[in-house]
Formats: structure tokens, C-alpha cells, sequence
């Protein structure tokens, strides 16, 4: 059994570093600026903003979170209402802000480090997230004792980017506590927001960087079948996609 599942991480990898490779291809349609871009923000569709607090780290519209009161939709906090933080115990909310998420370009895509992600019930684990939770592509969420903003862990099983096809705008909301940590968002532990250029993080922050990044962890992930040298970002990677599929099977 344990074979069978390095073998068919060891595929899905392959086929995975193919998709990064002619994604990085397809930049060389678009303008030299433009596709220089791309190909270090593959996922964001240009602007060469990499994870872990680049961008926008917000809740959409309606997400649950939870309180000293119960869980309470986002939009509804206020300041100095109190929530229970990972490292920090119960802390009052000092700022709630939101913005509004536009379609851009021709195609009228959801584009950049604010593109949203959607992770399925129990994408993270047993009841994490106990509900659908979707936020920004450059939120990070907490798991194994580490930070990783979600698109690094889009899968497209459990974890995939939002379509919101019924929406042509999408209003996201931020909570921000004394101190960086980590708030409970409908069962799944997610960052609070952080002035990443003053700001330390309250726990390791690890991401890809740009395409190359990922197509170095994805050929890792590929000859770990033979010797494996995957580095902490790729084990967790490699296991909550095994999580999805596992989900999708017994759907």
C-alpha cells in the first residue's frame, strides 16, 4: 500500500511539474514584462508578488469566525470584540477592514495575490474547515506548526481556485490582533493580518516562490519514489493533495 502511494504521488508529481513547465511556456505569449512575471507569480496570474503576506490576507464575505461569543460572520466584528488566538489566548480584534475584489482583463478572471481559494470541509483535516471556507490566495493557514499561504496547497481536488462564476465583485474582510496569530475561520486555523514589512510572523512562514520554486519541489516529490529529499513545504503539500483525493473517492 505504502508503495502503491509513492508511486502514485511519484505520477501525480510528473504530471504536476508538466502543467508548471507549460504554464511557464505559455507566458512567452504575453510581453517580455509580462510573462517575467508570470513565471515567477504562476499563480496569480502575474505581478510577481510570491506568498506569505505579499498580498491581501482576507476572509470572503460571510466566513465565520470564532469568538469568545461563538463564531460570528466576519463582516459583524467589531473592534475590541474578543477572539481566542492560537498564541496569544484571548485577544481583542483591534481593526476590521474589507475591500472589494474586482474581474480584470478581457476574460474577466480573478486575478493576483487576492484571487480567491476555496478549501473544501476537511481539506486541512477532520472537520478543518468544517464548512467551505474560501479566502485570499496569499492567506496563510496553519498546519503542521507551520504557515503556508493556501495557494501553495491548491490541489484541485479539495483545495482549488474559486470560480464565484454567479459574482462579478467579491468583498473580503481582514482581522488584525495586537500581535500576528492565528484565529479559528469555520474550524480551519488561519492567519490573522500582519504588516509583513514590520511585522514578524508568530510562526515559520514557508512558501514557493515563483515557478521555478515549484517545479523544483514538484521533481522532488517525482524521484521520492527512489530517494526522498522533499523538504517540509513539499511533505505537506504532497500529503493534504493525497487528503483530497481521498476525500474525492469517498464522496
Amino acid at each position: 500500500m505504502a508503495d502503491l502511494q509513492k508511486i502514485n504521488r511519484s505520477r501525480r508529481s510528473l504530471f504536476k511539474a508538466v502543467g508548471v513547465t507549460v504554464g511557464a511556456v505559455a507566458a512567452t505569449s504575453v510581453t517580455r514584462k509580462e510573462a517575467a512575471a508570470q513565471w515567477w507569480c504562476w499563480w496569480c496570474g502575474g505581478g510577481g508578488t510570491g506568498g506569505g503576506g505579499s498580498g491581501k490576507v482576507c476572509f470572503v464575505r460571510g466566513t465565520l469566525i470564532l469568538t469568545a461569543e461563538g463564531y460570528r460572520p466576519i463582516e459583524d466584528l467589531q473592534p475590541g470584540d474578543m477572539v481566542p488566538a492560537r498564541f496569544g489566548g484571548m485577544s481583542a480584534i483591534e481593526d476590521v477592514t474589507s475591500f472589494t475584489l474586482h474581474r480584470t482583463g478581457p476574460r474577466g478572471r480573478w486575478e493576483g495575490a487576492s484571487r480567491p481559494v476555496r478549501v473544501k470541509a476537511g481539506a486541512l483535516g477532520p472537520q478543518s474547515p468544517m464548512q467551505d471556507l474560501v479566502i485570499t490566495a496569499s492567506h496563510a493557514v496553519f498546519t503542521d506548526g507551520v504557515l503556508v499561504p493556501v495557494v501553495n496547497l491548491v490541489n484541485g481536488t479539495s483545495i482549488v481556485f474559486e470560480t464565484a462564476d454567479e459574482h462579478e465583485t467579491l468583498d473580503f474582510f481582514h482581522v488584525a490582533l495586537a500581535c500576528h496569530d492565528v484565529l479559528d475561520a469555520q474550524g480551519a486555523a488561519c492567519e490573522s493580518w500582519r504588516d509583513a514589512a514590520v511585522e514578524e510572523s508568530c510562526a515559520p512562514m514557508l512558501s514557493f516562490y515563483g515557478g521555478r520554486d515549484e517545479l523544483r519541489s514538484r521533481l522532488r516529490s517525482a524521484a521520492s519514489i527512489l530517494v526522498d529529499r522533499r523538504q517540509p513545504l513539499d511533505v505537506i503539500r504532497d500529503s493534504l493533495e493525497e487528503r483530497g483525493l481521498e476525500l474525492a473517492r469517498a464522496a
